[in-house]
């Protein structure tokens, strides 16, 4: 079971640009959120990340160095 997908912007931690994506969290049990890894993939230069590795600061999900 899921939720409404909702926009988020992100700062790709390799090239830097910030762009908009779409993130829909998990619901249910434990073992079902778990198993749920998101990620998002900059439009530019493709680097993948996980939405778990970065911080949401000033409204922008990035990598804390």
């Amino acid at each position: 079971m899921t939720t409404p997908p909702k926009n988020i912007m992100v700062k790709c931690p390799q090239c830097q640009r910030v762009y908009i994506d779409w993130h829909t969290p998990a619901v249910g049990d434990e073992a079902a959120k778990t198993a749920y890894k998101p990620s998002t993939v900059c439009s530019k230069c493709g680097h993948r990340t996980q939405i778990s590795d970065l911080s949401l600061i000033q409204g922008v999900l990035q990598k804390v160095a």
